[in-house]
């Protein structure tokens, strides 16, 4: 199942922590937001934003609450298979 998206492309490892992230928050029943990503990964919101919204467009991460702020992050099915794949 092995993506380009986090083995072969630019961004890749960036994408893999962000997914990391978000898995770690879902186990301990945290609520995961951008800011709480950019900090622990010490990268501009910016540029966690760029590789959030790939990994929303293409189903690995959803948006909880859509209309409200800040938005939750949580991982789709697809999402969680990637975060199984990454720890084998």
């Amino acid at each position: 199942m092995k993506t380009v998206l986090f083995y072969w492309s630019k961004g890749s490892d960036t994408r893999r922590r962000i997914i990391k992230i978000i898995a770690e928050c879902e186990k301990k029943e945290n609520p995961c937001f951008l800011n709480i990503i950019a900090e622990r990964m010490k990268i501009s919101h910016v540029a966690i934003k760029k590789h959030l919204d790939l990994l929303i467009e293409e189903g690995y991460v959803r948006i909880l609450n859509p209309g409200g702020k800040p938005n939750f992050l949580a991982l789709t099915p697809k999402g969680a298979d990637i975060v199984k794949e990454l720890s084998s």
